[in-house]
């Protein structure tokens, strides 16, 4: 059966992708990683998803200085001790985020979505019609 061999290929090379595990040619000939994804981060995120675990919960913190929260997986460890886990942390102000397959045209003025200006007008304007006696 090749469409069934074929199927299972493309599965395993998805899941490979997904894993970071699969490699791309560079032209000089070089192998390198697709993903920064690695087999602690796919850990984290079943853990996440699992209903196995109980200890999973969101807690503030500061990232860098700045206050953020983070998804932490809490243990105890001793009397009055807790061994806390990061497992993501939410994104802050002052990060700076890109994806490895943006190219440079997500950064001019076409396409990409909306601007930080205008996310800001559009959080600030809910923000308002949320708060009691707001429109």
């Amino acid at each position: 059966m090749p469409g069934r061999r074929r199927y299972a290929a493309d599965r395993k090379a998805a899941l490979a992708a997904f894993l970071g595990t699969s490699k791309a040619k560079e032209p000089h000939g070089r192998t390198t990683r697709t993903s920064n994804i690695l087999a602690g981060h796919v850990r984290a995120f079943q853990a996440v998803r699992s209903q196995l675990y109980d200890n999973i919960t969101l807690w503030s913190c500061r990232i860098n200085g700045e206050p953020g929260v983070a998804i932490v997986m809490v243990d105890q460890v001793g009397e009055q001790k807790l061994a806390i886990m990061p497992l993501f942390v939410a994104i802050t102000e002052g990060m700076d985020l890109a994806f490895d397959d943006e190219d440079s045209a997500s950064e001019s003025e076409e396409g990409g979505g909306p601007t930080r200006e205008e996310v800001a007008q559009a959080f600030s304007l809910n923000k308002e019609a949320l708060e009691p006696g707001g429109s």
